[in-house]
């Protein structure tokens, strides 16, 4: 009896193997198709956040010393789902924002390397690179822009044809106008 357990395992099967052509599959060539019909969420009005990957270089070799340089901002296409966690910590000198968003529908089209590149995975003391969400333009005034790091590994589900990552809530926005904003004391305390 033990001579034909190796016949019963899975891996004993000369007919199972691992994908031979992983980048011709049938789930590569419809994540475009995926992303066009995520596209509509946002034509809709559905999606009004806009995520947008932001790099600043720092003059002084290290984020937070000397002047900012922004490098990039690419915005996360088609836009992302964002299921929120965040609340309102009341502290003695204000409140301020806390807890995170679970990006998904982040589209399989981008690869690992790209992912890890647009969430901060940058691997310089001299670069900051950070999740920004902002509220789309249907607001006539400035919306805030809300700053997020990477908190985890991104992860590919190829069954539902997304990357999916968690950004934890940063304490220092950018500006209504875009410019990078060093902490006060205060923002601090």
């Amino acid at each position: 009896m033990s001579d034909d357990l190796p016949f019963l395992v899975p891996n004993g099967d000369p007919q199972l193997e691992p994908n031979p052509a992983p980048e011709r599959s049938l789930v590569e060539t419809l994540n475009g198709v995926v992303d066009d019909l995520r596209q509509l969420y946002t034509d809709f009005g559905l999606r009004p956040y806009r995520v947008f990957s932001v790099s600043y270089r720092w003059s002084g070799g290290l984020i937070g010393r000397g002047e900012p340089e922004k490098l990039s901002e690419v915005e996360i296409l088609p836009t992302p789902k964002l299921l929120p966690t965040l609340r309102w910590d009341f502290k003695s000198a204000g409140v301020v924002e806390r807890g995170t968003f679970t990006l998904s529908e982040i589209s399989a089209r981008y690869t690992e390397e790209q992912v890890e590149i647009l969430l901060g995975g940058v691997d310089d003391p001299a670069i900051d690179t950070f999740i920004e969400i902002t509220l789309d333009a249907r607001d006539s005034e400035p919306n805030k822009r809300r700053r997020f790091a990477q908190d985890g590994v991104a992860t590919l589900d190829a069954e539902n044809f997304q990357w999916t990552v968690q950004v934890t809530k940063s304490d220092i926005n950018r500006t209504d106008s875009g410019q990078v904003s060093m902490p006060k004391m205060r923002d601090v305390l």
